[in-house]
């Protein structure tokens, strides 16, 4: 890079010059399409994506300097979004196959099936739910319950908040397409059972509704009255809030839940011979709590419903079991059973196969399993998130648990183990219904709004791993307030599209006892950045935690605000993790407080030396810190490990102090004060350190020499309002602030900018910069502005844009349903991926690479008997079994003594080569190839 001036840091002689954007030169003009030869080639395989691109005038960005309109993608653009991945898991019970060899999971925007013996993908079933051309839609339509057909096992049935009702296979993923429609656009709940109209059992639909915001009617429906497009058959209404149906005992028996009252409804007649005949008595009483949760177990005697047992799980906590409900309706003699247990809500409650257990739990993130005939209770602690859904199975040997941070497992009643797991992103999302905490009125309030991007980086080492900063799960991440605890890191792999590890970088509460004594929820600290060392063994983060301000009260002396009371006792920590092959994190160094003054800093922004295992710092105290290694040094003598590698440390090797103009020095009087944001890039080679930041009113970039420490230029006028990110690619700045600016330091000129609509604060905050160095391009990804919307909440739409350094037109413009909370580049590939505030994945590629996404889940299938959907090692030990006895032994004793010799691959490692389900990120065909050729090619000999 060549150098503007040489200079130290003295801000008294300081002298900056001021950057103006200039008009396009021809060389300029030159620079920006030197690629439109090599576009012109490949315009003919211009791929069509999952979502084109559109031309809107309700964009995020609006050009500067008497740019053009922007025209929402390039003629020339190869850039496409594939169909999102994964997504969040909804609050409806897991549903077991018939065989307990499958588990449909129900997610915001599709039904997957995965392999309870290999908690592997079996199929992804995609529901259309979210039309992304709607831009006026506030609430989008989310599915309300999940059934399982009780006729014909291999059909769920899946009902919308819309009114929209599927009749899915599962087995081969049709029916998806064709939804039923019931007049009801406010459809809160739906309750499948068998009944024998005539002389066939077919499957009766209950559909619980509103009608008023206080007012609900439950109607049956049949398939062939939806086929028909016929009204349903109003069974009963009533004036409360609906909250819960159960259809059991083979239509039977109703039971409905209404805010505190509950609705027991018991067939009139034996024998039914059409649905109009179906009538119902109905019972209601009140209970003392609001109701969140219950089960029905019916007794069957002589093929006769003889009772049945009802269990309510209430908004504080109590549990009310009811001993054979029926007969207590006709002789009024109602007298609940209360077990209390839980401090919150009962979030789930089932009972066991054999009904002599009852299965519970909540956000204390404990299962409790209650014995009814002996009075005791045991329980299951210290699970990862709150307990949103328990499924016990059909032979009643495991229990499925669903938690909401966007996880299931499946556990084995005698053992009480786990035998499957599925874990999907577990960042921060915008629940399409709200949380069964929020059913009574609590001291505190949970964030409803996302006001900060996920913290998210790729791993260099091993470019299919996400790391991303989350909580224990939504209710312990939304916290209180606007405040969101985060101190955890979720290592999610995109090729089996799993979470594959999870490590505690910030102090975390082990506790079961996860609330104070005056009902507040404890805050865990946030960790605000994570960076990643070229080589990819070293991994750098900041997390900071700072006390509420309720709880410093007793700290106040004199004038002091508890806002000033709570910032002293701020705790901010820089640390450095070495990252090992099995993804686990040993925490090397940690440095309290790295940047302060009088009292702790925040740390801005945390950048990686491109070459060297090297960091860099920028705090609130106008201070740039470089970060290296050193050896360990005990008695004069290097310490080792337990493998006899000599262990290493991190320090502060160098400081380098911001420059700030003397007059503004004169008039606040201490530095610190003006630093309002910040963020540090280092160039490709490694050589200069751009330091951004805003002081006062000003927005500066400084270059500063990595080996000596020297500032060697100071740019201005290129930054308005507060920074949010610095990139550097190739000669070449890109800064992000209240406008996007391309500037470019060997020829000293903008070359490009953008304007950033006016928005919220909190849409300005959500503003992402990505840059890829294989594409030469990068990414950035802003709210939508919606003028009649201050806040971040549901609905909530974001635009992506991409660019090239050499072209002033975007390569793409593309709006996404959801809002994104994270974007970021996957090292070796030309594309982006984008997290979204539904917990999906998107992949955004170029088309003339390999693209990121081959196929989808959706063109796997499951085998219709059990030998077919065995491993594919499986099969080959059936091949291995059909061999002859010699065979056998010829092959045993073939050994490699030197390179002389063929190599002996294994079966089973080529068959792992392509056996990646789903075919997620999967590898292009020549680093297959290679692979391949690895496994029976010989090393050459070491001269």
């Amino acid at each position: 890079m060549r150098s503007k001036s040489d200079t130290n840091g003295d801000t008294a002689s300081l002298k900056k010059r001021k950057r103006e954007p200039k008009d396009d030169s021809a060389q300029s003009q030159q620079k920006k399409h030197r690629r439109k030869a090599k576009q012109d080639q490949e315009a003919a395989v211009n791929g069509e994506g999952a979502h084109q691109t559109r031309n809107t005038n309700n964009t995020s960005l609006q050009p500067t300097n008497g740019h053009s309109e922007l025209s929402g993608v390039s003629s020339q653009s190869q850039w496409k979004v594939q169909s999102p991945m994964g997504g969040r898991m909804l609050n409806i019970d897991p549903i077991f196959s018939p065989d307990e060899k499958f588990l449909i999971i129900t997610y915001n925007t599709s039904i997957q099936v995965f392999s309870t013996e290999s908690s592997l993908p079996i199929r992804r079933i995609p529901l259309p739910l979210t039309k992304t051309d709607d831009e006026n839609t506030t609430s989008p339509a989310h599915i309300v319950a999940t059934s399982l057909s009780m006729t014909s096992k291999e059909y769920i049935w899946v009902a919308c908040s819309d009114g929209r009702i599927w009749n899915i296979n599962w087995r081969l993923g049709s029916g998806s397409d064709t939804p039923f429609v019931v007049n009801s656009n406010k459809l809160v709940d739906m309750s499948v059972d068998a009944i024998e109209i005539g002389n066939s059992k077919i499957d009766v639909l209950l559909v619980l509704q509103k009608t008023a915001p206080t007012a609900a009617q439950i109607t049956a429906y049949t398939r062939e009255s939806l086929l028909e497009g016929k009204e349903g058959l109003l069974l009963h209404s009533f004036d409360e809030s609906p909250q819960v149906l159960r259809f059991a005992a083979g239509g039977r028996l109703i039971v409905a839940a209404a805010k505190t009252a509950l609705h027991i409804g018991k067939l009139k007649v034996n024998k039914i011979t059409s649905l109009d005949a179906l009538q119902f008595d109905f019972h209601s009483f009140d209970l003392p709590d609001i109701i969140s949760c219950l089960d029905v177990r019916p007794t069957w005697k002589e093929k006769k419903l003889s009772r049945a047992d009802v269990v309510v799980g209430c908004a504080r906590g109590a549990i009310y079991l009811y001993n054979d409900i029926l007969s207590g309706l006709s002789d009024r003699s109602l007298q609940p059973r209360k077990l209390h247990w839980h401090r919150r809500a009962v979030h789930s409650i089932k009972w066991s196969k054999d009904g002599n257990y009852l299965i519970s739990g909540g956000a204390e993130t404990v299962l409790v399993l209650w014995q009814i005939d002996a009075g005791q209770r045991e329980t299951l602690p210290h699970l990862s998130a709150t307990i949103e859904n328990i499924t016990v199975s059909p032979r009643g040997s495991s229990y499925a648990i669903h938690l909401d941070d966007n996880s299931t497992m499946v556990l084995s009643t005698a053992e009480m183990k786990p035998t499957m797991f599925v874990s999907g992103i577990q960042s921060l999302v915008l629940e399409e219904t709200p949380s069964k905490e929020c059913l009574v009125r609590r001291v505190w309030r949970s964030a409803d709004e996302i006001s900060a991007p996920v913290v998210a980086t790729s791993n260099p080492s091993n470019p299919s791993q996400m790391f991303l900063c989350v909580g224990n799960g939504q209710q312990a991440t939304q916290g209180s307030g606007t405040t969101v605890s985060a101190p955890l890191v979720q290592v999610f792999d995109l090729s089996s599209f799993q979470g594959v590890a999870k490590h505690a970088i910030a102090r975390t509460n082990t506790t079961e006892a996860n609330i104070t004594r005056d009902g507040v929820p404890i805050m865990e600290p946030t960790a605000t950045s994570l960076s990643f060392s070229q080589d990819g063994k070293w991994l750098a983060s900041v997390d900071e935690w700072q006390p509420p301000e309720r709880d410093t009260t007793p700290f106040l002396t004199g004038s002091k605000t508890t806002a000033e009371a709570a910032r002293q006792r701020r705790e901010i920590y820089l640390k450095f993790w070495e990252v090992h092959e099995d993804n686990s994190l040993e925490l090397v160094t940690r440095v309290n407080e790295a940047h302060h003054t009088d009292l702790p800093q925040a740390i801005f922004d945390v950048a990686s030396d491109p070459i060297a295992s090297r960091f860099a710092t920028i705090g609130n105290d106008g201070v740039v810190r470089f970060w290296s290694t050193q050896y360990r040094v005990r008695d004069g003598l290097a310490v080792k490990g337990h493998d006899g590698e000599p262990l290493r440390s991190w320090h502060c090797s160098r400081v380098v102090r911001l420059p700030v103009r003397e007059k503004q020095e004169d008039t606040i009087g201490e530095t610190r004060k003006v630093f309002h944001s910040g963020a540090v890039a280092y160039s490709e080679d490694g050589s200069i350190l751009f330091a951004a930041y805003r002081v006062s009113t000003e927005g500066l970039v400084v270059a500063i020499d990595t080996q000596t420490g020297t500032i060697r230029d100071v740019i201005s006028g290129i930054i308005r309002g507060e920074v949010r990110s610095i990139q550097s690619m190739g000669s070449c700045l890109i800064l992000l602030s209240e406008d996007i600016a391309v500037y470019d330091t060997v020829s000293d000129e903008l070359l490009y900018s953008y304007k950033l609509k006016d928005a919220s604060l909190a849409a300005k905050r959500l503003t992402q910069l990505a840059i890829n160095h294989q594409s030469r391009t990068f990414a950035l990804t802003a709210p939508i502005p919606n003028p009649h919307q201050e806040k971040l909440k549901k609905g909530v739409r974001s635009e992506l844009t991409v660019f090239s350094l050499e072209e002033q037109e975007p390569q793409l413009v593309q709006s996404f349903p959801h809002l994104i909370t994270s974007v970021l580049a996957v090292p070796g590939s030309s594309g982006f991926v984008v997290v979204d505030s539904a917990a999906q994945i998107w992949a955004v590629t170029d088309a003339v690479e390999q693209p990121l996404i081959l196929k989808s889940m959706d063109d796997l299938s499951i085998a219709d008997d059990a030998a077919e959907t065995q491993p594919a090692k499986d099969a080959l030990v059936l091949q291995e079994e059909e061999l002859s006895d010699e065979e056998m032994e010829d092959a045993d004793q073939m050994e490699v003594d030197d390179d002389d010799h063929a190599a002996v691959v294994a079966q089973q490692h080529v068959v792992q080569t392509f056996n990646v389900a789903p075919s997620f990120a999967f590898a292009p065909v020549d680093g297959s190839f290679s692979q391949l050729a690895a496994m029976w090619c010989a090393k050459p000999a070491l001269s």
